[in-house]
């Protein structure tokens, strides 16, 4: 088996992350909570992941671990100078949701605003916003490399780094990469995931 190639992706590489994000991050917790509420509809699930990728893509970071040329996992990681933007992002889901009355989206927007509200007000930072591995390449390393070389360059830059972790034992992982947990836990309601703050300086 070859090496792992970490690497950042550019907006050239579009067509390639958006269907390996959507499968790697099907079944996380909270994805799978807001989607249990109801109905997806397909095309606007799709064009909305485009859409959102091709932002990342040109606003923020986007890191893939590679082997042999396919994705096997991918990380999304947001320098943040303030939280305005998160706080934006919840009043836009809340306008779609009240339009659309779809159930996931009232989900989407719970989770939004609790993770906005409780976002560390210490500035700058690197913010973890998301990380998964594709189902059939899980425990094969992909997602301890990402850490391991983003994290390297936050050293590098002094740059400390927050994230909520989604479960225990992906909290236990990023103990092991130096990160501690902060703050009050997150719950969501309706027998929601309960988020993990956690800061690494």
């Amino acid at each position: 088996m070859s090496d792992i190639i970490v690497r950042r992706a550019q907006e050239a590489d579009l067509d390639t992350v958006v269907p390996a994000f959507a499968a790697a991050t099907a079944d996380e917790v909270v994805n799978a909570w807001i989607a249990a509420a109801g109905p997806v509809p397909v095309d606007a699930y799709t064009a909305h992941l485009i859409e959102s990728m091709r932002k990342h893509l040109r606003d923020d970071e986007v890191w893939i671990a590679e082997r042999d040329g396919r994705i096997e996992g991918l990380s999304v990681w947001i320098q943040v100078a303030s939280t305005e933007r998160f706080h934006a992002e919840v009043e836009e889901i809340a306008a779609m949701a009240e339009t659309m009355a779809l159930p996931m989206l009232g989900r989407a927007e719970t989770v939004m605003r609790l993770i906005a509200g409780a976002h560390p007000e210490k500035f700058p930072h690197l913010y973890l916003f998301s990380i998964a591995v594709v189902p059939e390449h899980r425990g094969a390393g992909a997602g301890g490399a990402m850490l391991k070389a983003r994290l390297a360059t936050a050293e590098q830059e002094g740059m400390p780094v927050y994230l909520e972790a989604s479960t225990e034992d992906s909290a236990r992982l990023y103990r092991r990469h130096g990160f501690e947990a902060i703050g009050d836990r997150l719950r969501l309601p309706e027998e929601g995931p309960t988020l993990i703050p956690m800061w690494r300086n």
